[in-house]
């Protein structure tokens, strides 16, 4: 996988000579910039194009240049193209830092977005609040990467809405004594407590304590065996990693621990459907929450456009987050003409009522000084593993 991906969406022979001049590779619509002048407007892409989530970074990364060329065939901003760089994190909270870094030093980017995790996220935040550069995350969940921030955003779920929304489903189904689950990152033991909490406001009994495993792991044998012990009658799984999840569910099987599985967003991404294989078939049933409509016009373009340029794909919330974070920022870029910093800060703090591509239907992104999650109130959807699709489901939670 590419440690670093450089588009320039301006015209095709300045784009091959970046890529030829970087060593990486890239592809443009080179007529959606034509009669666009001036020096590009970047934005920093950060994610990790390799390790376990690469599928679902490598979708993201494609539809943040699928929204700058939209951006760049409306005029841009003010008339400059939009240039869109991705930088390889390879997951880890270090490197994400320092790409960060190195994209606002060296490449002198206005803005940054992505980070698949909650640790890369955090990481970021701490270059960008530095530096003063705006960052919206169009993944990470975790509360800190907002809490008093004053240059980072979230165009993704809250942590707290996703743990709650899966108690609340393991319940709609009827399940008395699930087991816990979940990774060793930030994210993962911030969830165990909040399933904890959400399934004693519930009412909701737990099998046995909760079980760490490592994130990005190899081997879930001794996890799984540790929940079959309790003898639950479903699993509630908290992690950021998509192949996790998905080794989870094959260890299930392996293991004769015939129960639903009960997760949100990383359950169904490419990652975790590759290295579950025929998991996600034989498990009575999985369940995924996600912030994405699949019915929603705005949802249907965006995955036609998607498939035209890059083929078919079952996309998830991660790339359809990571449109609309680059579209509501190029909406700030051109109230403020193209200015970063503090300008760039307050357009954002501006931003309302958005109609993006995520988020149920009828729900809208706002941003205000105080108020950096875009999403709020119910925004989540329910899904069901069909074997490696997923179908929205109508169940209530």
């Amino acid at each position: 996988m590419l440690k670093r991906m450089s588009v320039t969406l301006t015209a095709a022979g300045v784009l091959l000579a970046a890529a030829a001049c970087s060593g990486t590779k890239g592809s443009a619509n080179a007529g959606s910039a034509q009669g666009l002048k001036g020096s590009p407007v970047l934005v920093a892409v950060v994610l990790p194009l390799t390790g376990a989530s690469a599928k679902t970074a490598e979708q993201m990364a494609n539809a943040a240049q699928l929204a700058a060329e939209k951006v760049n065939a409306d005029g841009g901003i003010g008339g400059r193209p939009l240039e869109i760089k991705v930088y390889d994190d390879q997951l880890k909270p270090e490197n994400a830092a320092q790409e960060a870094q190195r994209a606002l030093t060296r490449d002198r980017a206005i803005a940054v977005v992505g980070a698949q995790s909650s640790g890369e996220a955090l990481a970021i935040r701490e270059v960008v609040e530095r530096s003063k550069t705006p960052f919206i995350t169009s993944s990470a969940t975790v509360e800190a990467i907002t809490k008093g921030a004053t240059y980072t955003y979230r165009i993704a779920p809250v942590l707290t809405d996703y743990a709650n929304g899966v108690v609340d489903i393991a319940k709609a189904i009827g399940l008395k004594d699930p087991a816990v689950v979940h990774d060793s990152g930030g994210a993962g033991v911030l969830l165990k407590d909040l399933f904890l909490a959400r399934a004693k406001a519930d009412s909701l009994s737990l099998a046995g304590a909760p079980i760490e495993y490592e994130l990005n792991g190899t081997d879930m044998s001794a996890q799984v065996s540790a929940a079959a012990k309790s003898k639950p009658d479903g699993v509630l799984i908290g992690g950021s990693a998509g192949g996790d999840h998905g080794l989870v569910a094959k260890t299930m099987v392996e293991q004769g621990l015939n129960v639903p599985l009960i997760g949100f967003s990383p359950i169904l991404v490419s990652d975790a459907v590759k290295i579950g294989g025929d998991a996600y078939k034989k498990l009575p049933a999985v369940y995924s929450l996600q912030n994405l409509d699949q019915q929603k016009p705005s949802f249907k373009d965006f995955q036609a456009r998607y498939t035209a340029k890059y083929g078919a794909a079952d996309l998830t919330e991660q790339p359809a987050q990571t449109w609309d974070s680059i579209m509501v920022l190029a909406q700030a870029l051109a109230k403020t003409a193209g200015k970063g910093g503090d300008a760039l800060k307050d357009a954002l703090n501006g931003t309302s009522a958005y109609q993006g591509v995520s988020g149920r239907a009828g729900t809208a992104i706002e941003f205000t000084p105080t108020r950096h999650n875009g999403f709020q109130g119910k925004y989540l959807v329910a899904y069901k593993m069909n074997g490696p699709k997923a179908v929205q489901s109508n169940l209530k939670f």
